[in-house]
Order: C-alpha cells, then structure tokens, then sequence
C-alpha cells in the first residue's frame, strides 16, 4: 500500500473514532437507524458497569443522537412525590416543539460541518494524489482554519442560548472543535445531544419519527415500576413508603396515556407470557424470564416471587 492510501486509511480511522458515544446505565441514547430512531440498548463496542461505548452514522445529521436520563423528574418545593409537571415531562407535543426549535438554532452549523467534510473527504485527498503532501497544505489549511473558526464561534453563540448553564459542556465542544477539524465536523450533531433532557425518555421515543420498539420499551419500563426493586425483599405494604408508591403510580398512569395514544392495550403488558418450553411453568413478573417448577426466584433480576404461567 502506498503512502497516500495510508493516509487516507489513517485518517479514517480518526473520522470513524469521533462517531462513537459514551453511555450510562441510567441514560437513554436515541440515534438514527435507517429512516426511524431507535433506543440503543444493544450492540455496544465496549459495555462495562459504568456505561457502554456506541457507535453512530458517520455523517452530518445522520450522526445525530440524544442523551435522555431515566430519571427526569425534579421534584419542586410542596411535591415530596414528585408527581407534578408530569404532563409536560410525558408531553409528547413538548418534545416535538423543543427538538424543532434546537434544530432550526443549530441549522447553520450542519452546513458548516459538510463544507468540512468536502474540504477533507474531497478536495484534501485530490490534491494530494495530483500535486503533492506539501502544496496540498497550502490549498486545504486556510479553508479549513477558517471553516473551523466559524464553526467554533457559531458552536459557542448558539449552545450559550439554547443551553445558558451548559458551561462545561459548551467549553468541551468548543475545545474539541477549534483543535480538530475531525471533531469540528461532529459538533453539529453533538449540540443536540443534551436537547431533550428534562422529558422522559418514553415522550420523546413517542415523538421521535418512525422510533423502533415504542411498545416492547414501555411495557420493560412499566414492569419494572409496577414491580420496583424496593419492593423485592419484602412485599408488604410498609416496604416502599406511600409517596414512593404514588410516584410510581403517577408514572405508570402517564406511560399508560401514551400507550392508549399509540392505540396500544397497556393491560396486556402484565399478563402471563405463553411458555416458550413446555418445562416452563413460572415465570417473572418484572422481567418475563421463565422457569420451570424447581426455580424458586428469578436468576435474571432476583425477583423473589415467581407467578404460575396457566396451562
């Protein structure tokens, strides 16, 4: 291989590192999948206990994701429950309004980052088959510091209005895109991966265009309230305290208002699975693993209490 494909193949690899994101256990990732989104929950380059590693498109726009806590919910003075403003957290219409307007704000830089990658990915590799390492500098560099330059400037501008107590987070991308032209090509689409924090991941899976799974996401996340590991060592009333129950009451009821909206039937998210083996005569309320008569507990999520599928 010569020098110039070695460089080429060099330089992609660094392209290919800056589109992979870092996860949390307790944050949901939304990234593009084909025409729809989909939550990434599987498929991770690297997982470990602290978060997982993923991978998105290459490419401006398509690249794009967001970062969404499972936990969104802050709980104002008079509300020890937590239970007020959920109409706005699992606002489906709030979310579409909010995605729209970081959009329409962030628009500029989306052709800020291809104009980028054709200075890189079209005229860089040109000129450096035709005319040489060295004279290629001096086509490419001032295009390129200047496009960066631009592209950090509108980076800080806009996230300072869109995200006013981001500081660190604005400081990082800045940073980032003033040092790398690689990194600066990402920045378009990592300004909106902290859009949509504040809703709660089921709204804006809702809102998202043709998002994969909507109905397998919510009835996992609607078990797991209505079987709340507080609850897993002791089932008696006194194991989770009133207001614990009511919060997740309120949840559920909000998860449930989307579902009927969806024309879905949350009721059969609780109900006995069929048996997947004919061995099979428990099963676990809380994740749906299945067991045969000698299991005494889940495996899966140590749920205590199994439940008889009927026969």
């Amino acid at each position: 291989m010569g020098e110039v494909p070695m460089l080429l193949l060099a330089l992609l690899v660094l392209h290919l590192s800056e589109f992979v994101v870092w996860v949390r256990p307790d944050v949901g990732l939304f990234r593009r999948r084909g025409r729809g989104w989909e939550l990434a929950s599987s498929g991770a380059l690297i997982s470990t206990v602290r978060g997982s590693l993923h991978w998105v498109y290459p490419l401006p726009g398509w690249a794009r994701a967001y970062a969404v806590p499972w936990t969104t919910v802050n709980q104002p003075a008079g509300d020890p429950e937590g239970t007020v403003g959920l109409e706005s957290v699992f606002s489906r219409s709030e979310v579409e309004r909010r995605r729209n307007s970081v959009e329409t704000a962030f628009q500029e830089l989306r052709w800020l980052s291809w104009s980028l990658m054709a200075v890189i990915w079209v005229v860089a590799p040109v000129t450096l088959q035709w005319i040489g390492f060295r004279s290629m500098l001096w086509i490419v560099f001032p295009p390129l510091l200047v496009l960066m330059a631009v592209n950090a400037v509108r980076v800080f501008q806009t996230h300072r209005r869109q995200y006013p107590e981001s500081g660190d987070e604005r400081l990082r991308l800045v940073l980032s895109a003033s040092l790398s032209p690689l990194a600066a090509i990402r920045s378009a689409d990592l300004v909106h991966k902290e859009a949509l924090e504040g809703f709660h991941p089921l709204a804006v899976a809702a809102a998202l265009p043709g998002f994969r799974d909507w109905e397998k996401v919510a009835a996992v996340h609607w078990r797991r309230l209505n079987h709340a590991e507080s609850e897993r060592n002791d089932p008696g009333p006194e194991a989770s305290s009133e207001s614990a129950r009511a919060k997740r009451r309120a949840w559920m009821d909000q998860i449930e208002r989307l579902a009927l909206e969806r024309g879905l039937n949350p009721a059969a998210w609780d109900q006995p699975p069929s048996p997947t083996d004919p061995t099979h005569t428990q099963y676990c309320p809380r994740c749906r693993s299945q067991f045969t008569p000698a299991a005494v507990a889940c495996h899966d999520c140590q749920w205590p209490r199994l439940l008889p599928i009927p026969s």
